[in-house]
């Protein structure tokens, strides 16, 4: 259904104070089928690519915990292809959760208003949580959804997903 995420396509800036995920870090699903996705080269900085899926479900989660009583944004660095389809019909949600018994924020994504060809951050402002100061798991757990509509959709491009500390 879909290969396992790869440690080593985590990156974590310590200067910056930022994780990097490229597509072969995250859990996508179907992305071991070439009939629904194009997976990049390990190692690469290349997109994945959806060719069509009716069921988008990416998700994935910090190695090591975020620090606590910090704030924190998630975004996903997006493109669509010139033959996307389905997306009128069809908004995606972005979810971040710290802990996996934590409250989950969503925020909702109209993927039909991205430009063809133009590498863009999602959500506008980005998906922006604060990790307790008395949290016991402040691990973060995230995704990128399209589960809801069932038909199919295809054209979009994950570059990365993108944890970073916001300054107060």
């Amino acid at each position: 259904m879909s290969q396992a995420a790869d440690p080593g396509e985590v990156k974590y800036e310590e200067d910056t104070g930022r994780w990097r995920f490229k597509p072969r870090g995250l859990n996508i699903t179907w992305s071991s089928n070439e009939h629904y996705w194009t997976m990049p080269e390990k190692g690469t900085d290349d997109p994945a690519e959806l060719l069509k899926v009716c069921w988008l479900e990416i998700n994935g989660s910090t190695p090591k915990p975020l620090s606590k009583g910090e704030r924190y944004a998630l975004s996903f660095k997006i493109s669509m292809t010139e033959d996307t389809f389905g997306w009128q019909e069809a908004p995606a949600f972005m979810m971040a959760k710290v802990g996996k018994k934590g409250i989950a924020k969503w925020a909702r994504i109209n993927l039909a208003d991205v430009q063809v060809d133009h590498e863009m951050e999602v959500p506008f402002g980005k998906l922006r949580f604060e990790v307790s100061k008395n949290a016991q798991d402040t691990t973060l757990y995230f995704g990128f959804y399209e589960l809801w509509c069932g038909g199919w959709k295809g054209g979009l491009r994950i570059h990365e997903a993108v944890v970073e500390e916001m300054p107060d």
